[in-house]
């Protein structure tokens, strides 16, 4: 081959790396950013679309009802839960019941605490409050009441059982019975 020709052939090749490079530069400055705002409109309104959607479904009769009976669902659920204010305020009263009914003696119920925060979070509409419960009473009678405890509605979470043999009281056991639970907090 000739210089002249192998001049050429470099000059020709020089051109074509050259409109390559230019022609990536492009594409990635201009075409790919046209792309993802593209990209991100068919997103935004893809998103709109379904909200409309759910707003055009929601006026319908049969939604309605539909969001009608989960709003109920979660509202029962809720207070299988959480104890209501009158139900937190009649809570003693029931507990000295279970007690009676299950011939505990010397029953007292205390509070520990009462907490208010999770992490950093304040509880706002909620409160749990942790309580101990001490009796005397023998096995059976410990294990009815711990029973009718967890099947207490709204629910009272059994945390610890801690029972002692009562050297005074004849084969009875002393027992402290920590439990905690949730209720709705009104500044109580």
């Amino acid at each position: 081959m000739s210089p002249a020709r192998n001049k050429s052939s470099l000059r020709l090749l020089g051109s074509w790396a050259v409109c390559l490079a230019v022609g990536i530069v492009l594409h990635f400055g201009l075409v790919a950013r046209q792309e993802r705002a593209v990209a991100d409109s068919r997103r935004e309104i893809g998103a709109a679309a379904d909200h409309y959607t759910l707003l055009r479904n929601a006026r319908s009769p049969q939604k309605q009802e539909q969001l009608t009976t989960h709003s109920d669902q979660l509202e029962r659920r809720f207070a299988d839960f959480v104890f209501s204010g009158e139900q937190f305020d009649q809570l003693d009263f029931q507990l000295r019941a279970l007690a009676e009914k299950n011939h505990l003696r010397d029953f007292s119920a205390r509070h520990i605490r009462t907490i208010t925060r999770m992490g950093a979070a304040d509880l706002k509409q909620i409160a749990q409050r942790e309580m101990a419960l001490s009796f005397t009473c023998t096995f059976p009678d410990l294990l009815r009441f711990v029973n009718e405890i967890e099947r207490h509605h709204p629910i009272l979470i059994v945390d610890g059982l801690s029972p002692a043999i009562a050297p005074s009281k004849g084969g009875c056991l002393s027992c402290t019975l920590e439990c905690c639970l949730l209720y709705q907090n009104t500044g109580k």
